[in-house]
């Protein structure tokens, strides 16, 4: 990860420990998807609720206003603030941690470290099209 320059924000994600950068005026999920990570959520519009997080640490906004009743869930905890990283943007450096049916998934995993195709021995890549049948000009 490279430090944060600018507006930009640290975000730190419990319980995996991963650690972000967040641009200025992005999303916590945007910054996710820029770098290939995904946790879930359903409408990205902070209607829903499903990315419901624990704010552990630090300050979030939110440029569009956002019901305090998602955002805190239909039974409050007094002790806990929550955010969504959907709509929640960075004000401070963040620590978030996810609910316990959440998880990060990486999906560019794999990409570029597939191992090279080989062909059996004395077989050799096919030069001319392998389609059966008429063929557009």
């Amino acid at each position: 990860m490279t430090a944060p320059t600018g507006g930009a924000r640290t975000v730190t994600i419990r319980p995996d420990g991963v650690a972000i950068v967040v641009r200025e005026r992005e999303t916590i999920v945007d910054a996710l998807r820029r770098q290939g990570l995904r946790t879930r959520y359903k409408c990205r519009r902070g209607g829903c609720g499903a990315c419901r997080a624990t704010l552990v640490e630090g300050r979030v906004g939110y440029h569009t206003p956002v019901s305090d009743t998602v955002v805190n869930g239909p039974t409050p905890q007094p002790d806990t603030r929550s955010c969504l990283p959907c709509r929640a943007t960075p004000l401070t450096d963040v620590i978030i941690e996810l609910g316990p049916r959440d998880r990060i998934v990486n999906v560019l995993n794999g990409i570029g470290g597939a191992l090279p195709h080989t062909l059996p021995e004395g077989r050799t890549p096919a030069t001319h099209s392998t389609r059966k049948g008429p063929t557009c000009p």
